[in-house]
C-alpha cells in the first residue's frame, strides 16, 4: 500500500487522512431496518482499511475526521498522538503485550463519535430544525485536511519525506454554497501534491469530489453498500501513486466541471464572469458583489 524507500532501506511513511461522513441526517435515511448500511457498519469497514495501513509500517499515519451536520467537523482519531506519547512509535513501554492497533483506533473513535452524539442531544430544539445544520461540512473538512496534513510534514528527518492522501468517504449531496471554499482546499491539495481519493455512499454524483478527485490526481469511485467498503478502500486508496502506476486503476468517464453562482449558490453551465475578481454570477449585474467593481452598460 505505502511502502516509499529511503536511501538506508526503511520506509518514509504515509499519513492518511480519511474524512467520513457522520451526518446523523444522512444516516439516518440510509440506514436500513435491520440496521443495514448505518454508520456502524460503515465504521467496521473503515476500521479494517485503517488497521491494514497501520500495520504496514511503524511511520504510517492515520487521522481520522468527522463531518457532522451544521458545519461541524471533528478530529475521530490521529495516530500522531500516539508516537508522541510513545517515543516516536506505537509499542511504547505500555503497550508491549497487547495489540496497539485494535484497541486504541476501535475504542478513540467510537468514544468521539458518541461525545458527539451528546452534543447533538444538548442542542435546543430550535437549532436542531434550522435548515443549514443538515447540510455536511465537505468544505471545512478539507479546509482542516490541508491544515493537519500541513503540520505533519513540518520538523526534519524522514517527516518531510511522508506522503499524504485524503480519502473522503460522502453520502450527503453537494451543497453548491459551499463551492468556493471546496474549490480553494482542492487547489491548496493540488498545490501541496496531496491526492483526494472520493468515495461516495449510494448511486448519486458528486460534482465537488469528481473535481477533487481530478485536480488532485486522486481516484473516484462509488459504494453501493457498506459492506463492499472494506474491498474498495483497500483496491482503490490503498495504493499509493507510485503503486498505481503500474495497477489498472478504473478512470472517471465524466467529470462535472459546472460552477457555482456566487449569487444564488447554484451551478450553472453559463454564465458572467467579474473580469477583476473572477467571480460568477448566473444573471448580469452592475457591481460586482465580490470586489464591488462596477461593470459597463
Amino acid at each position: 500500500m505505502s511502502t516509499r524507500t529511503e536511501p538506508g532501506g526503511e520506509t518514509y511513511g504515509t499519513t492518511i487522512i480519511v474524512v467520513l461522513e457522520t451526518n446523523p441526517f444522512y444516516w439516518q435515511n440510509a440506514t436500513g431496518a435491520d440496521g443495514a448500511n448505518g454508520l456502524g457498519s460503515c465504521l467496521r469497514q473503515i476500521l479494517v482499511f485503517i488497521n491494514a495501513h497501520l500495520s504496514l509500517s511503524k511511520r504510517n499515519d492515520v487521522a481520522v475526521l468527522g463531518m457532522h451536520s451544521g458545519g461541524a467537523c471533528h478530529f475521530l482519531y490521529e495516530s500522531s498522538d500516539d508516537d508522541s506519547k510513545n517515543d516516536g512509535t506505537r509499542n511504547g513501554p505500555n503497550n508491549q503485550d497487547r495489540d496497539p492497533i485494535q484497541n486504541d483506533v476501535s475504542a478513540r473513535i467510537l468514544r468521539s463519535l458518541a461525545a458527539l452524539e451528546a452534543d447533538r442531544t444538548n442542542e435546543s430544539e430550535k437549532r436542531k430544525n434550522e435548515k443549514h445544520t443538515t447540510t455536511t461540512a465537505l468544505a471545512s473538512a478539507l479546509s482542516m485536511s490541508m491544515c493537519y496534513a500541513n503540520r505533519t510534514a513540518g520538523g526534519g528527518g524522514s517527516r518531510k519525506q511522508k506522503q499524504t492522501r485524503v480519502v473522503v468517504v460522502q453520502g450527503s449531496a453537494d451543497f453548491p454554497g459551499q463551492y468556493v471554499p471546496v474549490m480553494n482546499a482542492i487547489f491548496s491539495a493540488q498545490r501541496a501534491e496531496i491526492q483526494i481519493d472520493s468515495c461516495i455512499l449510494g448511486d448519486a454524483d458528486s460534482a465537488f469530489l469528481q473535481q477533487a478527485a481530478h485536480i488532485t490526481g486522486g481516484l473516484y469511485y462509488k459504494v453501493k453498500a457498506t459492506m463492499e467498503l472494506t474491498q474498495s478502500l483497500l483496491q482503490m486508496s490503498g495504493a499509493d501513486s507510485a503503486t498505481r502506476k503500474i495497477l489498472q486503476v478504473p478512470n472517471q468517464r465524466g467529470v462535472d466541471f459546472r460552477a457555482s453562482c456566487f449569487c444564488h449558490k447554484q451551478p450553472l453551465e453559463t454564465g458572467f464572469v467579474c473580469s477583476v475578481c473572477l467571480s460568477i454570477y448566473c444573471k448580469e449585474c452592475a457591481r460586482c458583489q465580490t470586489c464591488e467593481a462596477e461593470f459597463d452598460a
